[in-house]
């Protein structure tokens, strides 16, 4: 039981930083990975789907985390439920507003605390001429009368580049993020993404995109000193309305040239998986360490 109850202090250590530093989720709609790289066969397909994190010790099973994702009859993403089992504090649920029915392009987001029913943050967002030009945030704090309001800007152009700072109420410059995307020839995208702290260089993410968006290699650089994941993939058959397609589930993931994660998957009868065993490497041993359940519910 102390491995399990370690485990839970360091997930609940981790959920909680990420959701301090990445304001839920991030601004710009092009980092939303849970959107953008949804890890389904035809998402199409698909209405809603409910992932979650589960520590096992001794078939004992403890849920870690629940994230919960419903699209509409459109295929546009309304609804992002985050819940943390073991810190209620850091639940929050996100409602997408979208400029018309059919659009990708966002008109507001509104984040509110489950629990109270309270709204948390509301996001506005309006179009420039190459994408999107600027965020109004609006933070309602407890027990303060007036929220804090601040905006979130953007430069950029319609090809490879665009810059982001975050300016603090009163209208001062915080955090700043630049971004660049490159296509190549073989079908691969570089992506790099570099975070600015007071006008001073604090990290260089560098992401290689398969062409089938499938993420392959990140580089994470703070003053200097970098560390590289690679993703490994095992490719399989699927039947998408008759036709036969190779699809990748993520096999094993490398840090630094070193083994340190591993899946294996069961599947339901559409193809896509529903249960993912997470094991980690441990003294030169792999150890079943969570447990990732999905549903999946789908449209016909």
């Amino acid at each position: 039981m102390k491995t399990i109850q370690y485990l839970f202090s360091i997930l609940l250590l981790a959920s909680i930083n990420n959701i301090v530093a990445q304001d839920y989720i991030p601004y710009y709609p092009t980092e939303w990975e849970f959107r953008n790289q949804v890890d389904l066969i035809d998402f199409s397909q698909v209405k809603s789907l409910t992932t979650k994190e589960i520590a096992v010790d001794e078939n004992e099973e403890f849920p870690i985390l629940e994230i919960y994702l419903k699209w509409n009859s459109t295929y546009q993403l309304t609804d992002y439920q985050y819940v943390n089992y073991n810190n209620s504090y850091a639940d929050f649920d996100i409602r997408f507003n979208y400029a018309d029915a059919h659009s990708r392009k966002l008109k507001s987001i509104k984040i509110t605390n489950p629990n109270t029913l309270k709204t948390i943050e509301e996001w506005q967002y309006t179009y420039g001429s190459f994408d999107v030009e600027k965020i109004k945030v609006t933070r309602y704090l407890l027990n303060v009368a007036q929220p804090d309001v601040f905006e979130v800007k953007y430069e950029g152009n319609d090809d490879d580049y665009t810059k982001e700072t975050v300016f603090a109420p009163g209208n001062t410059e915080g955090k700043k993020s630049e971004f660049w995307y490159k296509s190549n020839a073989d079908g691969t995208t570089l992506r790099i993404k570099k975070i600015f702290i007071d006008d001073v260089l604090d990290q260089t993410d560098s992401l290689i995109l398969d062409k089938n968006g499938k993420k392959t290699e990140k580089t994470i650089t703070n003053f200097d000193i970098s560390s590289v994941t690679k993703y490994h993939y095992k490719t399989r058959k699927v039947d998408v309305f008759g036709d036969e397609f190779d699809y990748q589930d993520l096999e094993k993931i490398v840090v630094d040239g070193q083994d340190k994660e591993r899946f294996e998957y069961t599947y339901d009868a559409n193809g896509n998986w529903i249960e993912r065993k997470n094991y980690k490497m441990k003294n030169g041993k792999w150890e079943f360490n969570t447990l990732t359940r999905r549903t999946i519910e789908y449209r016909n």
